[in-house]
């Protein structure tokens, strides 16, 4: 999730109830132009055990209207199949119904979900219980839709800094997660690492590797004032030349600025050196709303949202990286995109 500040290891808590769950509306013609009804923030989709595919998301409240529904924890859409991931337009149920687990309170951000043997894990970030730091879980299912169950913490680094947004991915037959890991950084600043997990899904701490720093970009601070340098929401994807990337967000959640950077990483999952960014993008960032107050992205993205972030790469049965990713327009909608190739760098189409 587009968080908000964590200053010299100082957790905010306002952040907590007014994020907490997010409400229905829709006003104007983005919202009638997104791919979901339902608002839904911090994407995160695979392909399930039937086929279909999957897009979970951040913590919902009641809905009303056409998407009638009550508050989720983890609410999923169920969409599309094979080659053609489309989106769904409703929430198709909760995949934790019973919470995050018996370490964590309150609202669960930014689920992602990866399958690893015959087990789904998720991981998730929560508000640790009695000090609200935020903080990473980890939860297991059979099915991709839940119920995800066994939540156990599964990053909290000291000092009250924060682990958020974890991305598992699997390669060569091993489990990986990154996530923003602001442990690797100081004071305002924040970080993305990356680490190999065991077959329980908990984290082998030696192999964790920093992919990017918020001092590596400028972008990120571009129209703001104070707060923290964010960078977050990474998820790693590889190419058909066996190059590994990583994807991420920048700037201020609720502005037109937030917008999406890509770095390449190299040939190893468990980079050798921190991940450089590519088409400008230690000043620019590469996908970006382009209109008023933007902030001179590379390039846009299809129906040119404003604020597009938390940007998740995904395999179609096939193996062709598809994306989804949220816009902001008061409240967080997804959309879907096929991510190629184009020259030393990509395009969504």
């Amino acid at each position: 999730m587009s968080k908000r500040r964590v200053i010299s290891g100082t957790v905010v808590a306002a952040l907590t109830a007014g994020l907490a769950l997010v409400g229905f509306s829709t006003s104007g013609a983005e919202a009638a132009s997104a791919s979901s009804v339902t608002p839904l923030a911090d994407p995160d989709t695979l392909v399930a055990e039937n086929g279909r595919y999957v897009t979970y998301g951040t913590s919902l409240g009641k809905q009303s209207g056409r998407c009638n529904t009550t508050a989720k924890v983890v609410p999923y859409l169920v969409h599309g199949s094979g080659e053609n991931p489309g989106m769904g337009e409703c929430v198709s149920g909760d995949a934790m119904p019973g919470g995050p687990g018996a370490w964590a309170q309150g609202a669960v951000w930014a689920p992602g979900v990866a399958r690893h043997g015959d087990r789904y894990f998720m991981y998730y970030t929560a508000s640790r219980k009695g000090s609200g730091q935020k903080c990473i879980g980890r939860a297991v299912s059979k099915s991709a839709t839940g119920p995800f169950t066994d939540g156990k913490e599964w990053a909290c680094p000291p000092a009250g800094r924060w682990a958020i947004d974890a991305n598992p991915f699997v390669s060569g037959g091993k489990l990986y997660v990154a996530y923003r890991d602001d442990a690797v950084a100081s004071g305002a600043e924040t970080g993305l690492s990356v680490v190999r997990v065991g077959a329980s899904g908990f984290a082998d701490w030696s192999t964790r590797r920093t992919l990017l720093l918020s001092t590596d970009i400028r972008w990120d601070t571009t129209g703001t004032s104070g707060g923290t340098h964010v960078i977050e929401n990474p998820s790693m994807f590889r190419t058909g030349n066996g190059e590994w990337y990583v994807t991420y967000s920048g700037n201020n959640w609720d502005s037109p600025r937030y917008a999406t950077g890509i770095a390449r990483c190299g040939t190893n999952p468990l980079p050798s050196k921190r991940c450089s960014p590519i088409g400008q993008g230690v000043t620019r960032p590469y996908f970006g709303f382009r209109g008023a107050g933007d902030i001179n992205p590379l390039k846009g993205l299809p129906a040119n949202h404003r604020g597009p972030g938390g940007m998740d790469v995904f395999q179609t049965p096939s193996g062709d990286n598809r994306v989804v990713w949220h816009w902001w327009n008061g409240q967080r909608y997804v959309k879907t995109g096929d991510l190629k190739a184009a020259g030393s760098g990509f395009v969504v189409d």
